[in-house]
């Protein structure tokens, strides 16, 4: 029997716990939340379950000491083996320095390529403590990239990489100017606006500005043809993995058209600087646009996420092109998004890759190099996220 703590019941919190009880069926889940109502709600979605299911509060003081601290009692006592972090980045080192002290596996949803450097620092404290860390374990980074990893092992010689995934509500539901719902934290999608994007160009690692080199991508209808951008994190430890090895790796983010130009103003204009402005009663501009995006983006309509990741090279002396399609909709059985079962569901089979031995290797680990593949892809085909493969040969 696995005990796994969850610690955050947002969206994906809650949709990691769902996974868990109907796929591992020797579990214990243990959730951790801040919000009362929020915890107690998830509680008794999850109520036929029984005792396999409890909830803690979720206290996170960051300034005590471990041997004070009461998740690392919790953890302790209930045998914890397996934690996901679904819950902010900043708090993802502090996390990982936890389950090295209480020797648990720890998985996050990462976002930040600053924190998982930071993260990665601590490889040899998480061997010592005979622990697995993966950190950056959401859509993209996340899935997306071990499926680049898994499709850049088939050729002898790389060529190019290109990987495009994108969260959008279904067509019948584009509701505001933006064409865009929140399926995850504000503050997440303005970091992934902000930063600088990381790719792979003539064989060496760049930065290139987020919101940039804009293109168009077409799927099939109803979708039709949106948009593409660069934006950061996507790339996760993929430069670093295949720097001198592939000509060119991008990710772009897939939005409905006329998205990007929106935010390329907010961006031109200082309307997301982090800058207090003195004239103006010290306001803090990104804040207060993240405020009002937090109250007026719809969020709960039907969503789809749509994913393209293109390799070309060459295999057995030809040159291949390989392209994985996915187009994922709100679940309305489970009442899960596309967003939640794309992020979730993922982060969730590996933690029990670890819990049954799947994935052995200890330290700090990246997920394109430490999660097998096609393992992977057969777990997701049981969770009816389904992958449409294509090869073809290139002239």
């Amino acid at each position: 029997m696995t005990n796994y703590a969850v610690l955050g019941l947002g969206l994906m919190g809650e949709a990691i716990v769902f996974d868990i009880l109907t796929h591992d069926n020797s579990s214990k889940v243990y959730g951790f939340e801040l919000n009362e109502i929020r915890r107690n709600q998830v509680k008794d979605k999850f109520n036929s379950f029984g005792e396999r299911f409890e909830t803690y509060h979720l206290d996170l003081n960051t300034s005590m000491g471990f041997e004070e601290s009461s998740l690392v009692d919790q953890i302790k006592n209930n045998e914890i083996s397996i934690v996901f972090g679904a819950i902010d980045y900043k708090f993802n080192v502090y996390l990982t320095e936890l389950c090295i002290h209480t020797r648990s596996n720890f998985f996050d949803l990462g976002g930040n390529p600053d924190i998982v450097r930071s993260q990665q620092k601590l490889d040899e404290a998480a061997k010592n403590a005979g622990i697995a860390v993966i950190p950056d374990l959401g859509l993209a980074p996340g899935m997306a990239n071990i499926l680049a990893a898994y499709i850049m092992g088939k050729f002898e010689k790389l060529d190019e990489c290109h990987i495009r995934v994108g969260g959008l509500p279904q067509p019948d539901y584009k509701k505001s100017i933006l064409n865009y719902q929140q399926v995850f934290s504000i503050r997440g999608l303005t970091n992934e606006y902000l930063e600088e994007a990381i790719v792979i160009r003539n064989s060496k690692i760049q930065k290139v500005n987020s919101m940039t080199e804009v293109e168009e991508i077409k799927f099939n209808e109803p979708y039709g043809w949106l948009e593409a951008f660069q934006t950061a994190g996507g790339t996760s430890s993929l430069p670093e993995l295949y720097e001198g090895k592939i000509s060119e790796l991008t990710y772009k983010t897939i939005r409905y058209p006329g998205h990007a130009q929106f935010f390329q103003f907010l961006i031109e204009y200082e309307l997301l600087s982090s800058e207090e402005n003195k004239n103006l009663n010290n306001i803090n501009p990104r804040e207060v646009i993240e405020f009002y995006l937090q109250k007026n983006l719809p969020k709960n309509d039907p969503d789809v996420v749509l994913l393209r990741i293109i390799v070309c090279g060459t295999i057995k002396g030809k040159t291949i092109m390989i392209k994985y399609d996915m187009i994922d909709h709100y679940d309305p059985e489970a009442k899960f998004s596309a967003m939640a079962r794309t992020t979730a569901y993922p982060i969730s089979i590996i933690g029990q890759m670890v819990a049954n031995g799947t994935i052995g290797e200890k330290g700090v680990l990246t997920s394109e190099t430490s999660v097998p593949g096609k393992e992977f892809l057969e777990e997701l085909n049981k969770r009816n996220i389904n992958i449409e493969i294509s090869e073809s040969e290139m002239n």
